[in-house]
């Protein structure tokens, strides 16, 4: 334990003092250094190592265990030094008990070594400690998202800010909430480079400035959270905190952890509007509705109540149980009359396999009679996952078993596609669903052409473009009549891939600025639906349902506290949903 030196003072500084001793210890001396000078105007500190004495007024008080373990001090106007690439603010880290009594307001005078930790200069192992009375309350400055640079918002660190935006501030996303406490904060929402822009320098802008136009919003603790914080800003059909929705401007300290800017909120943050929740548009008549819908790792162990903790899935019967209640009802919801289906368990077709299982689960609570369409083949493909396809047996009619293809790409990497030939009863219109799942980012090689190319679409780019260049033939050859090409291709919208469909005069029938994922706080749409040109004067709608990506983690099957059994947070995508009308026969 370190010999702590404590004087009061009642008055401001340079003021009159009632002793010498309190004079010495308060007054500005030769031996201080500004908390300016301390920051310097580079990422880090001059004065590491150093050991200095320094003086401000508390704008935070971080101090208990539960918190930060330390206060925000900030200069007073007379050891400002006017320059904006220098902060006037400053974390000092110390125990509970050294900073317990210590009010926002208190002018100090401390000394400290200076150290960076995770990227914020702060003083630690301080050895003074003087209290020199109340000063004025310390005016925030106002910073605006996007930040212009990074060394706008490093010549912020550490000061009292009051936080707004160009456009609407908006939550961009809340992975950490559960573990860290905090969500992302942006003007505006964040994209996926490659969802809106071009692979390479135009996606590389885009990342740039993302990396400007993001913050985050801490609970001011360092520790795991008992329950969510933020509850004030909890909404929608779950009473969660989703993405989507803007805040009102934010007050707090400006910090950083590690390369990240975060605010340590001074008031709880507010809504200013709630996140759209999309409503599903009732079917027409004569319609035809068809969906995409990845089920998030949908395994029912051995089909009778065993085989837990699953490959991908559930660990246990009871979140089996909450998994399929959320699944059937967004599958109830959708109302479609084909149905899409990736990430299903791939064990099969018979009555215990989980294709099965979620088809009689969905047809005990829906309108809709679905029907399997199953191929020659045992399973689809070899993968532990696998794609499928629901239909309605009452409105359509097959000739033929579900056609599969197991070549180039599809025999290792992409999964192996599943297409179904149905003919509308109502009109006697024949059309394919052709049901897809890409080889995903993840688990990337070294080196190669599959390697990442840093343009923005990760690896596995180019066996991607190579499954959309062999899913095309494979239509061709087979003269699928009106195919329909649907799922998880892995590839945002401006990606090669997607490109190479749209280059041979398929329709994307989304836009840029559509979404069915959120990762990294960004959006985008890894989730598509891509139609024949045939088709294009069919198609009367298009619905992407945000019942998924703006939903925390928090609430799935998996969670105890927080799941509810309703369509929200089914899945990490979202469902998507068109619609199109068949003439009859003349």
């Amino acid at each position: 334990m370190k010999n702590w030196i404590y004087a009061t003072a009642t008055v401001a500084l340079c003021a009159p003092v009632a002793t010498l001793a309190q004079e010495k210890n308060c007054d500005i001396s030769e031996e201080l250094t500004s908390i300016s000078t301390i920051q310097g105007a580079n990422d880090q500190s001059d004065k590491i190592g150093e050991q200095l004495t320094t003086m401000g007024i508390v704008t935070q008080n971080l101090a208990a265990p539960e918190q930060l373990g330390g206060v925000y001090i900030q200069s007073p106007e007379s050891l400002q030094d006017d320059d904006p690439k220098t902060s006037e603010g400053l974390f000092v880290s110390a125990n509970s008990t050294t900073f317990a009594d210590l009010k926002v307001g208190t002018l100090v005078k401390l000394s400290g070594q200076v150290s960076e930790q995770n990227g914020l200069t702060q003083l630690t192992d301080v050895t003074e400690l003087y209290e020199c009375g109340q000063q004025p309350q310390v005016a925030p400055v106002t910073v605006t998202l996007p930040f212009s640079s990074r060394q706008q918002a490093e010549a912020h660190e550490g000061m009292l800010v009051t936080v707004n935006g160009q456009k609407p501030l908006t939550i961009s996303g809340h992975y950490p909430l559960a573990r860290y406490g905090y969500f992302d904060v942006s003007s505006g929402r964040l994209f996926t480079p490659t969802q809106v822009a071009l692979p390479g320098s135009e996606a590389a802008a885009v990342a740039e400035a993302n990396e400007l136009n993001r913050l985050q919003i801490d609970d001011n603790s360092q520790l795991e959270p008992k329950s969510l914080p933020h509850q004030q800003l909890f909404h929608g059909p779950q009473q969660s905190l989703r993405s989507g929705a803007t805040l009102k401007p934010l007050s707090g300290v400006l910090s950083q952890f590690r390369d990240d800017y975060r605010l340590q909120p001074t008031k709880p943050p507010q809504l200013a509007q709630r996140s759209r929740i999309t409503a599903i548009l009732p079917k027409r008549k004569n319609e035809v509705r068809v969906a995409s819908f990845n089920v998030l790792n949908y395994f029912n162990g051995d089909g009778m109540g065993g085989g837990f903790p699953t490959e991908r899935g559930a660990k246990t019967p009871q979140q089996l149980q909450r998994q399929q209640a959320k699944i059937v009802a967004a599958i109830d919801a959708l109302d479609a009359d084909i149905v899409g289906l990736m990430e299903v368990e791939n064990d099969g077709f018979e009555q215990h396999s989980a294709i099965r299982q979620l088809t009689d689960a969905v047809n005990a609570v829906s309108d809709i009679n679905y029907a399997i369409a199953q191929p020659h083949s045992a399973r689809v493909g070899t993968d532990q996952i696998s794609v499928g396809i629901l239909y309605n047996a009452e409105r359509f009619k097959t000739s033929t078993h579900a056609l599969t293809l197991t070549q180039g790409p599809f025999r290792r990497g992409s999964r192996v596609p599943l297409a179904q030939v149905f003919t509308d009863k109502i009109t006697e219109q024949t059309f394919t669903t052709v049901v897809n799942h890409f080889k995903s980012k993840g688990s990337c090689p070294d080196d190669g052409v599959n390697a990442n190319q840093q343009d923005g679409q990760s690896c596995w780019n180019a066996l991607r473009v190579e499954s959309a260049a062999t899913l095309l033939d494979w239509i061709e050859q087979q003269q699928m009549p009106q195919p329909i090409l649907l799922g998880d291709f892995n590839a945002y919208y401006y990606e090669d891939p997607m490109r190479y469909f749209t280059d041979n005069e398929y329709q994307n029938v989304s836009e840029a600025d559509d979404y069915s994922y959120v990762y990294d706080s960004q959006a985008g749409a890894l989730d598509h639906i891509i139609i024949h040109p045939e088709l294009a004067p069919k198609l009367t709608r298009v619905q992407h349902l945000n019942f998924n990506a703006d939903e925390p983690i928090s609430y799935d099957y998996r969670d105890d506290q927080y799941y509810q059994p309703g369509p929200y947070r089914a899945s990490d995508h979202d469902p998507l949903l068109v619609d199109l009308v068949f003439a009859s026969p003349d």
